[in-house]
């Protein structure tokens, strides 16, 4: 046994060393630098770029010098590639040409030097003109890329009545811009990574510079550059893999496809993480409350956003313990219950086959079904058979004498209670820990449900998202930033910046609070 194991660990410590060389070649392996002479060029580009019908390739020659335009059909320009570069090019009369001649001539065109392989390639990939001058052992990028992509629309998943209608698209450059005409200052940032060993997509981390706690920033780049995977396509994979709990059915980490509420917490010191070919972006650090906080409540009178949010609230908890209640109280504390409401209660239950627990897991499961058919179906048809199915099996089940009205009514709540939330992937964690709190209820009654309250709010107040609490401000306590947790306070009132994200600049509103008008107009004899 000990020899298995001790050959067993030499395997293993081949095979380690294994990996290391191969991750150390892959990554000496792009800093080759570019071939001089045209036959190791077409060599190189032959064994690299083999079976790539879309590179094209162009050969000019200018006062004796030989030219070569390398790019890929689709991701470029055609009319800026004529007018910026081939068309200047035509005009040069200078017999001895260097790459700094080009540069000078190109003036339309944004350009930068590579001089490596890898350099070479992500250029290509990018969508951008490779031009070599034949024998230098430099290259130069051309940025005349104009990749497919769909125009600005509205916000679909964050809708909003009024404010802003913007939101992102899968083109990073435009998201980014999309920010700068909100935000204009230099301070802020963008800090880029590419990510991904064959998609080697790039990662924008932007942060406001004087607001965003510096280590809060580094931490988010190391997390980011650490990640090492073949292909990044979407914001869920970076998500899972920098959140500090992943296995969590809370998400420790904001999604939103609104640039203005980007900007907000942008100002509130959150950064956020765009990543290319995503349409949304993700803001950390990510609190509790942010998941029931809707870019509404910023755009109307906070007298009316008082309610509004406390109604958001009490729809979060009736969502998770509404049906745990049910059936506890039916099955196991019928005495806390009026004897008139347990009287039509009981006479509702009378003659059905199932426990009370039975019945609740039945049409929970019935009712996330609907709800996951009308939202796989298109649009037009999925919203008719989501209300038109519930509508139809809830009372055909009521009929048939498998459920009470009562369980219908409360399932039926409980589901209207969940869409009042803002955050999609808030919603799903409702939707899965409800049936534990059933579950609970039907093993043993209230007592259960209070044991799995408690043991949910200890996981709640255990968890953190890049090193701030995620129950702040609640727990620990923060009395200022109170104002902005279950109501949101006028902005006049609103001075300060959340303590619990420890920014560098604390103030965010130096406004003086407004005076007093007289009742009949304003005062004239003010200056």
């Amino acid at each position: 046994m000990f020899k298995r194991f001790r050959r067993n660990g030499g395997e293993r410590r081949i095979l380690d060393c294994e990996r290391e060389l191969r991750e150390d070649i892959s990554a000496t392996e792009g800093q080759e630098p570019i071939p001089e002479r045209p036959e190791f060029m077409q060599q190189w580009l032959e064994s690299e770029w083999d079976r790539c019908s879309d590179l094209q390739t162009r050969e000019i020659e200018i006062c004796g010098e030989r030219i070569l335009l390398f790019w890929l059909r689709g991701l470029v320009d055609l009319i800026r590639l004529e007018t910026g570069i081939l068309q200047p090019l035509a005009r040069v009369s200078k017999r001895r040409l260097q790459l700094s001649d080009v540069v000078s001539i190109l003036h339309t065109v944004t350009v930068h030097e590579i001089s490596t392989r890898r350099q070479w390639n992500t250029a290509l990939a990018d969508g951008q003109v490779v031009l070599w001058l034949c024998g230098r052992p430099h290259a130069l990028a051309l940025d005349v890329s104009h990749a497919p992509g769909r125009a600005i629309q509205k916000a679909e998943n964050e809708p909003t009545l009024e404010g802003p209608q913007e939101a992102f698209v899968e083109q990073i450059e435009m998201n980014l811009a999309l920010l700068r005409k909100r935000i204009r200052t230099p301070r802020m940032k963008v800090e880029s990574v590419r990510v991904g060993e064959y998609t080697n997509s790039t990662v924008a981390v932007v942060y406001v510079e004087g607001i965003a706690k510096p280590t809060l920033v580094e931490e988010a780049l190391q997390r980011i550059r650490r990640i090492s995977i073949d292909g990044v396509g979407d914001i869920n994979k970076i998500r899972e893999l920098i959140s500090d709990a992943p296995f969590t059915l809370f998400p420790t980490t904001e999604e939103t496809e609104r640039p203005d509420r980007v900007c907000g917490n942008l100002l509130q010191g959150r950064i956020a993480i765009l990543v290319e070919g995503a349409p949304n972006c993700l803001l950390v650090p990510a609190q509790f409350i942010h998941f029931l906080v809707a870019v509404d409540d910023y755009y109307f009178h906070y007298t009316l956003t008082l309610f509004i949010r406390m109604l958001r609230h009490v729809a979060y908890w009736s969502s998770l313990l509404l049906p745990g209640l049910y059936v506890a109280l039916l099955s196991y504390n019928q005495d806390l219950l009026p004897t008139p409401l347990l009287v039509t209660v009981a006479a509702q239950h009378r003659g059905i086959p199932f426990p009370t627990i039975i019945e609740a897991l039945l049409m929970l499961v019935v009712f996330e079904v609907l709800r996951e058919a009308g939202t796989r179906l298109p649009r037009a048809v999925g919203q008719s058979v989501s209300i038109v199915g519930t509508l139809i099996v809830g009372d055909a089940a009521v009929r048939a004498g498998l459920v009470s009205p009562g369980m219908v009514i409360v399932v039926a709540g409980t589901g209207v209670a969940s869409f009042a939330l803002p955050a999609y992937g808030f919603v799903n964690s409702s939707r899965l820990i409800q049936f534990a709190f059933v579950i609970a209820a039907g093993v043993s009654g209230l007592v259960g449900i209070l044991i799995l309250a408690l043991i949910l709010i200890t996981h709640l107040v255990s968890l953190r998202s890049f090193g701030v609490p995620y129950m702040a401000p609640v727990a620990p306590f923060s009395w200022s930033d109170m104002k902005d947790m279950f109501i949101r306070a006028p902005w006049f009132a609103m001075k300060r910046r959340p303590e619990h994200m420890e920014t560098v600049n604390e103030t965010s509103n130096r406004t003086p609070l407004p005076k007093q008008r007289k009742a009949l107009g304003w005062d004239l004899n003010e200056s």
